[in-house]
């Protein structure tokens, strides 16, 4: 679906409104970022794809703030979306192989930098922001071993609103994000499931970032 010959640019020369011809283009509207993952489990360069969808003059503004809010604190909120899917995968698999393993292992071993097309994407679906609220997804190429890890396949997809991850899905269609909100409902869903999760974090001292506020 995606373009990636596309070379990448430095994250201050991104311009939010290169997206909205893109959308017209075979490659999709992807541009590539030149980024650099800063975590207590993982620091390393790499290219994040930041991929926007449905935007508008209409809704540039209310876009720009979201794209903004997570790329300035993109580290804590992959940091927390990432996580809390290996607390979600320890709790769920129950021949408990994913508790085997340490978050940081989680981290270094499972996301695959060395994928061919992509190993971050940040993608946004414009409509999904209409009232108010920052709706966006972290696509993870993943390196999958069953032994250690249940985990699908075929990546994952990290669906997050404002500061905290609100639900999982694997990435075996890769157009969750240009249906409806309504269609997507299911993958936003699953806020109190991780709120268990949340609270042994900030118990263990966790930082959130700071929440997102319309308008600011």
């Amino acid at each position: 679906m995606y373009s990636q010959d596309k070379q990448p640019i430095a994250l201050e020369e991104l311009n939010i409104r290169d997206f909205i011809p893109l959308q017209e283009e075979d490659g999709g509207p992807l541009v590539k970022v030149r980024f650099f993952l800063d975590t207590p489990y993982l620091k390393r360069d790499f290219n994040l794809d930041v991929i926007i969808w449905n935007l508008t003059e209409e809704n540039m503004d209310r876009t720009e703030r979201v794209v903004r809010y997570v790329l300035d604190n993109f580290n804590k909120l992959f940091e927390t979306g990432w996580a809390a899917l290996y607390r979600h995968l320890c709790k769920v698999d129950v021949y408990g192989r994913t508790a085997e393993h340490t978050v940081q292992e989680f981290f270094v071993e499972q996301i695959d930098f060395e994928s061919p097309y992509y190993q971050i994407q940040l993608e946004i679906n414009c409509d999904h922001l209409a009232d108010g609220q920052a709706r966006y997804c972290f696509v993870v190429s993943t390196t999958c071993d069953y032994r250690k890890w249940m985990i699908a396949d075929d990546d994952m997809r990290v669906y997050m609103i404002g500061n905290r991850a609100c639900g999982f899905n694997d990435n075996n269609d890769d157009g969750q994000m240009q249906e409806s909100l309504e269609d997507c409902e299911m993958f936003y869903g699953m806020g109190e499931m991780l709120e268990e999760h949340y609270a042994a974090m900030e118990a263990e001292g966790f930082r959130f970032a700071e929440p997102f506020e319309e308008g600011a």
